[in-house]
């Protein structure tokens, strides 16, 4: 029997650290298991597969490994990457995963979904349709920095082979080697020779175990407790700038109209070096010729002639800032594409100087910029304070996002308030925890700000000078004696950060990309009713109204009602979930369809559907036929049955946030609630209980006194 065809993944596979960067893109079936992913890594960069690996989700943190492996699984965060696919953890454009092998020399894969192209043949085949620079087998040399100090030695045959790589390097010279030669037809070749092959194992008994004892959330994933705060806070919808005009910006870009510039230039072809950057002579022309000077401060500065002469004396193109870095933005970005020594316009320069392509290049350029704030040894962190987080055990991943969600949601014209945003973070920690996660947070905000700056994503105001400020807080912390930190223990202020329109749409996309929820208002009005309540779960109150509104106007308040109640059938905590968002919406619905809808559904006996439809109504002071006093109590179990799906601390956290309003419930029918045939009674009486026993005792020992009666006749 012929297989059905699936979807095809275009995946770029990166291995980060590397200057010129080194790259493959492969195409394969969209049901590829991780575990054949791996494979296919290590075939296309010469990997021996003689350390361990893993894939690690860059939002959640997750990661599938090899269960056969010797490696330590955490069963809350691990999966066996034989039992998923490649669509399942990058369901969407623009998506990324990371591959780590060899956790000693930390070789760090960035893979992201370029496309998903559509199925077009039942074969299964692997295919190699581009990369960049050849890769040496270095198993075991020490990691990226060794590769380019490899490398460099190779180039540079005049001089000794440096030790301790002497013979890899002295065996790549004889064999000729040539790091810009990368052979896509011989690569393709290997991979025709692996199975793409799907899932072999089923889902791993940790996230089966994990998904049973509440902590699989309404988006899919499987949090712990440190996520969940941050997962529940609500998130403020913002508007985006037309395209057309976000483009336009975007080509106003310095670095990018450099980088355009360059990739022009190279019409006809430009003779490069065997490090993939211009020769010296073309170096100078280039930055003579297309006016590259002006973005160097210290060229700038020089008269006509003075700068010829310091052109004169340059020895590499990628000596100069002002060369490189446009330089480098478009060898990745497939602006130049390098062949045989010569580069020449690549298959990502956009066609013309208003094709909005541009805004592509600009929005991957700045993601990848602000990856590196989730990298301690990118951020220029002080010696002292890369070990004081290591001794904090705190590796930060974190707090980038935070920032660069904070400063996402801040509203149109509005600076963040850093000053605010720290004291945020360091509430109810520790003195020197809150000391360090300060220190580490202003150090993500000054390099945020330089990169957005940058690319005109955001205006930015220096703070005021705090270095040493900075230095006493941080001898405390290390213990040093005689260290004195600021007396009045306050936060630090740091530098002010707006967003431009553009900044905003970078922002969201790179936002998007990481997996984290960026919403837009409006973007709701085509959703299907149950999009729209699992996202009402993550909006503030202002936000909620607007999309509820828009989303019921453009569809009328019949179907609305139709689709809504649809939504909320079934009794698990999922559905609970959905119709504790449905409730406000439902509220929106006054005309005489929509109410023939709700008496219809209320007069079903659709689980979850009839009693939905019947709260609605009682609101409105219409007590269905069929539906009593017990409706009040099915109700209010409902409401908590769906936070307790979520996780345990996710209940304590919603009585927290509702408790004028659900406490002065659980008082009055604290006594009645076992009588509630609802299959969440007994969990949310015992669960509630136990949150509320350090506030109320009397109304804990009503609740579980009432837990123990469940099931009992009535």
């Amino acid at each position: 029997m012929t297989a059905e065809p699936v979807p095809t993944y275009q995946l770029k596979i990166v291995l980060r650290d590397t200057s010129p960067p080194v790259w493959r893109r492969v195409t394969l079936p969209a049901d590829t298991s991780l575990g054949c992913l791996h494979a296919i890594v290590q075939t296309c960069f010469g990997w021996g597969d003689s350390h361990l690996h893993s894939f690690t989700e860059p939002a959640s943190g997750r990661q599938f490994v090899d269960f056969d492996g010797p490696l330590d699984r955490d069963p809350f965060r691990d999966a066996d990457e034989e039992s998923v696919t490649v669509a399942e953890v990058l369901p969407y454009e623009g998506g990324r995963l990371e591959y780590t092998y060899d956790f000693g020399d930390d070789w760090r894969h960035r893979i992201t979904l370029e496309k998903i192209l559509p199925a077009s043949t039942p074969e299964r085949r692997v295919r190699c349709t581009g990369g960049r620079r050849a890769m040496p087998y270095v198993e075991d040399i020490g990691g990226a920095w060794a590769l380019r100090a490899v490398l460099d030695a190779v180039a540079d045959r005049g001089a000794p082979a440096p030790e301790p790589w002497t013979d890899l390097v002295e065996t790549l010279r004889e064999d000729g080697f040539d790091p810009a030669r990368f052979d896509r037809d011989a690569l393709d070749r290997e991979l025709a020779g692996l199975d793409p092959r799907p899932p072999t194992a089923a889902p791993a008994p940790g996230l089966a175990e994990a998904a049973s004892s509440g902590l699989r959330c309404s988006c899919g994933e499987v949090h712990d407790d440190e996520d969940l705060e941050a997962d529940l806070v609500p998130v403020r919808p913002v508007t985006l700038a037309p395209r057309a005009e976000l483009a336009a910006a975007a080509r106003q870009v310095p670095l990018i109209v450099s980088a355009l510039r360059l990739a022009h230039w190279c019409q006809g072809g430009r003779a490069v070096t065997s490090r993939d950057v211009l020769k010296p002579a073309l170096g100078r022309q280039a930055v003579q010729e297309l006016g590259l000077w002006a973005r160097d401060d210290e060229l700038s500065a020089l008269r006509p002639a003075e700068r010829d002469e310091r052109l004169a004396r340059l020895r590499s193109s990628g000596d100069l800032p002002c060369l490189d870095d446009p330089w480098g933005l478009a060898v990745y970005a497939d602006l130049v594409e390098i062949s045989a020594g010569t580069a020449r316009p690549g298959a990502g320069l956009p066609a013309s100087a208003g094709d909005d392509g541009v805004l592509e290049v600009w929005c991957r350029a700045l993601g990848d910029e602000l990856d590196d704030l989730n990298d301690l040894g990118a951020l220029g962190l002080p010696p002292m304070l890369l070990a004081a987080l290591s001794m904090e055990d705190e590796d930060g991943d974190g707090l980038a996002a935070v920032v660069l969600r904070a400063l996402y949601e801040a509203p149109d014209g509005e600076w963040l308030d850093t000053a605010l945003l720290v004291g945020a973070l360091r509430k109810g920690l520790p003195k020197q925890e809150a000391r360090l996660v300060e220190l580490f947070l202003l150090q993500i905000l000054d390099q945020a700000a330089l990169v957005l700056a940058e690319y005109q994503a955001a205006e930015v105001e220096p703070g005021p000078e705090t270095s040493r400020q900075r230095d006493h807080i941080l001898l405390d912390i290390l213990g040093v004696e005689g260290s004195t930190s600021n007396s009045d223990d306050a936060p630090l202020p740091g530098a002010r950060l707006r967003l431009t329109p553009l900044g905003r749409h970078g922002l969201r996309e790179y936002l998007l990309a990481e997996g984290l929820h960026a919403p837009l208002i409006g973007e709701l009005a085509d959703a299907d009713a149950p999009t729209l309540l699992d996202a009402l779960l993550d909006y503030d109150q202002d936000a909620a109204h607007s999309e509820i509104t828009g989303w019921i106007s453009h569809r009328g308040q019949g179907p609305a009602a139709v689709q809504l109640i649809d939504a909320c059938a079934g009794l698990e905590a999922d559905a609970a979930l959905r119709r504790l968002a449905a409730a406000p919406v439902l509220a929106e619905l006054v005309e005489p369809r929509a109410l023939a809808v709700l008496r219809k559904a209320a007069a079903s006996q659709v689980p979850g559907c009839a009693e939905t439809a019947a709260i609605a109504l009682a609101g409105r002071g219409e007590i269905p036929e069929g539906h009593g006093p017990e409706l009040r109590l099915w109700g209010l179990v409902d409401h908590l049955w769906g936070p307790l799906g979520v996780a345990d601390e996710a209940l304590a956290m919603f009585l927290e946030q509702e408790e004028d309003s659900v406490l002065p419930l659980l008082e009055q029918a604290a006594d009645d609630l076992w009588r509630c045939d609802h299959p969440g009674t007994g969990a949310v009486l015992e669960a509630a209980g136990r949150h509320l026993r350090a506030r109320d005792k009397a109304l804990t020992k009503r609740l579980r006194r009432s837990a123990t009666k469940v099931g009992s006749p009535r």
